[in-house]
């Protein structure tokens, strides 16, 4: 698996109209292809992605498309790190979990998804106005019990 520098950083600034998913959706795909992760592995992490932001477009912005969605892409030395920033409706972030995967029903899996496929997933709910999701997804498998939650 290739590694990467530990300062390389890439920025998107995206307003919350759902056509820029497409964009998004490519710079992780690619993101994550590059620093060494499978073709299996880069487009999950894009799913989770794409989820975290159709989230935040639909519940944080309540569907407004003309927010904005900040999306950095850090490239870490053990792992891959998406933070998304969002400048909406704050979360309670108890409330933030999937349906019942029993109750079979299209929608409503996003949060699943995300936690499933990434590492660590931590809602930072420190800013003043908004949210930051903190994405992690390790090169290689920890041993520990510090993912899906933060």
């Amino acid at each position: 698996m290739a590694r990467c520098c530990n300062s390389d950083t890439i920025q998107l600034c995206i307003s919350s109209n759902p056509k820029y998913l497409k964009l998004v959706r490519s710079v992780i795909l690619q993101s994550a292809l590059i620093v060494g992760f499978s073709e299996k592995d880069s487009r999950d992490v894009t799913l989770a992605v794409d989820e975290a932001i159709t989230n935040i477009i639909k519940h944080s912005y309540m569907s407004s498309y003309d927010k904005k969605i900040k999306i950095n892409v850090n490239f870490r030395d053990e792992y891959l790190e998406l933070v998304l920033r969002d400048y909406g409706k704050k979360a309670d972030p108890k409330t933030i979990k999937s349906r019942d995967l029993k109750d079979v029903k299209p929608g409503g899996l996003g949060v699943f998804f995300i936690k499933k496929i990434m590492d660590n997933v931590c809602y930072d709910m420190s800013p003043k106005h908004g949210t930051k999701l903190i994405l992690k997804k390790y090169f290689y498998k920890k041993n520990c019990m510090d993912n899906k939650e933060g």
